[in-house]
C-alpha cells in the first residue's frame, strides 16, 4: 500500500490553491462508514449544491452538507461513472508553531474522534533525515522529511463505503502547517480509471 502522504499530496496541493480563508461552519460528526462531511461515496457531483470545478475531476464544497468547524475547505474528487471518489478536508492555517505541537495535538484529537468509528488507526510518526531532531520538526516537515498522522485501512468496505482514511500533517507555506483529513472509496480502483481516462483528455463529468 503507498503512503498516504505521497498518495495525497498531488491533490492536497491542488486544493491548498483556493485558500484558506473560508469562515468556519458549525461543527458536526466528520465522518461514518459512509460519508464524510455528509457526502456519500458514489454521490454524482450534480447532487452537490455549490460544487465548484477547480481542477480535472475536483470540485470545492462551499457548503458540505455535514460541515466541520475544524476544516476551512473541503473538496471532492469525482467523476461520471463512478460519483464522488475522494473526500478532502483541509484545516485553517497553523502558524507560530515551529517544533509542531499544536499541529501534532490537532490532529491526534480529530484521530481520537475517527477512531470511534472506524478503530483503532496505523500511526504515521518518521522523519528520513538523519539530522532530525525535536526542534527541527516544522522544518523536516516542510523539507518532506518529516510526516505525522494516522491511517485506517479499512479493506472488507463495499464500493459506496470508505476503504481508507489519512489524516497528516502537510506544509502550507515555509512558516506554516495544515492538516488534511482523505477518505477513499472502496471503489478507488474504478476511480482511478476514470482519472486516468480524464487525463487522456475525456471529460470528468458525463
Amino acid at each position: 500500500m503507498a503512503d498516504p502522504p505521497m498518495m495525497i499530496s498531488r491533490a492536497v496541493l491542488a486544493v491548498l490553491v483556493l485558500g484558506l480563508s473560508a469562515p468556519l461552519a458549525l461543527a458536526a460528526p466528520p465522518a461514518d462508514s459512509h460519508a464524510a462531511f455528509g457526502v456519500r461515496m458514489g454521490t454524482p457531483v450534480r447532487a452537490l449544491p455549490g460544487a465548484k470545478p477547480f481542477k480535472s475531476g475536483w470540485y470545492q464544497l462551499a457548503a458540505p452538507p455535514a460541515p466541520d468547524s475544524r476544516f476551512a475547505q473541503v473538496a471532492v474528487e469525482a467523476f461520471g461513472d463512478t460519483g464522488v471518489c475522494v473526500i478532502q478536508g483541509v484545516s485553517p492555517e497553523i502558524t507560530g508553531d515551529p517544533a509542531g505541537v499544536r499541529i501534532r495535538a490537532a490532529i491526534d484529537r480529530l484521530a481520537d474522534d475517527f477512531s470511534k468509528v472506524y478503530g483503532a488507526p496505523e500511526r504515521l510518526d518518521a522523519c528520513s533525515n538523519a539530522a532530525c531532531a525535536p526542534e527541527l520538526w516544522g522544518e523536516d516537515l516542510q523539507a518532506g522529511a518529516r510526516r505525522y498522522g494516522y491511517r485506517w485501512a479499512l479493506h472488507d468496505a463495499p464500493d459506496n463505503g470508505v476503504r481508507e482514511v489519512s489524516v497528516v500533517a502537510m506544509p502550507h507555506s515555509v512558516s506554516s502547517y495544515v492538516f488534511l483529513a482523505q477518505f477513499d472509496s472502496g471503489a478507488l480502483t474504478t476511480c482511478r480509471t476514470a482519472e486516468l481516462q480524464t487525463l487522456d483528455g475525456e471529460p470528468a463529468l458525463k
